[in-house]
């Protein structure tokens, strides 16, 4: 074929390329009242809560924060690959995000779809705006998972004055645990830091031995991250995170 022929042809193609890119670039759209939840079949009427994620260019909607992380976590205990994008709506303006540039309020005192007590905002700025009482707590898409989460496991850790027992703990990337902490032997209540989860802030053990409870998701893996005890310093326990490091290793 000659080179005068080939050319009509390509500019042929070329609309249709640019229609399959626009296609598959689009963003994805909710329809209030139309659209239904993956999770608990509820028709999704505020579009100031709805949000949705994609699986294999497959869109899912969801009514509320709640619902969407109910079934992610899902996907995670079964072992199956997560969402390739999830997008919450902004609560001010109803304009989906890309769950990284999410800020979670955690409230009782808004009325929220579903009772779950969650709401997002594009804007941290607009988030700490609508935090109006001191129990309402701010999070990214990672503490949501943590603190609303279910759980796989609970670990019981005993703090004494020569260290944690058991001294090592192993856990599995994207793994989310409880950590129980206990007191023995304590002559003065303790303040204990896990290195490379300073997410999890201030641990307090108190020397009584009543229980503390504190969530972790283990989206960092490493070889130790040690317990310290925060005035001074000492290392009393290690956990330690098997797993891929990047989404490559993943899928190898």
């Amino acid at each position: 074929m000659s080179g005068n022929n080939i050319f009509p042809i390509l500019l042929c193609l070329i609309p249709s390329l640019v229609f399959v890119a626009c296609e598959t670039g689009r963003q994805p759209e909710i329809v209030v009242g139309v659209d239904g939840c993956e999770s608990c079949g509820m028709v999704i009427d505020e579009a100031s809560q709805a949000c949705v994620y994609s699986v294999d260019r497959e869109i899912y909607t969801f009514c509320s924060p709640g619902c969407l992380l109910q079934e992610h976590e899902k996907r995670r205990r079964e072992g199956q690959p997560p969402p390739e994008e999830v997008r919450f709506a902004d609560y001010g303006t109803g304009e989906l995000f890309l769950a990284e540039e999410v800020t979670f309020l955690l409230t009782e005192h808004i009325p929220t779809v579903m009772g779950w007590g969650v709401v997002g905002f594009g804007s941290g700025e607009q988030a700490t705006a609508h935090r109006q009482h001191a129990d309402e707590v701010l999070v990214d898409w990672t503490g949501l998972r943590r603190l609303r989460g279910a759980i796989d496991r609970t670990i019981e850790l005993t703090v004494t004055t020569e260290g944690l027992v058991p001294e090592v703990v192993e856990l599995t990337k994207n793994e989310l645990v409880e950590w129980v902490f206990r007191g023995q032997d304590l002559t003065e209540d303790l303040e204990l830091a896990v290195r490379g989860y300073e997410e999890l802030g201030q641990i307090g053990v108190g020397a009584a031995g009543e229980p503390v409870r504190v969530r972790m998701l283990a989206v960092k893996p490493g070889a130790g991250f040690p317990i310290i005890r925060t005035h001074d310093g000492a290392v009393l326990g290690q956990v330690r995170v098997v797993g891929s490091h990047t989404a490559d290793e993943e899928e190898r």
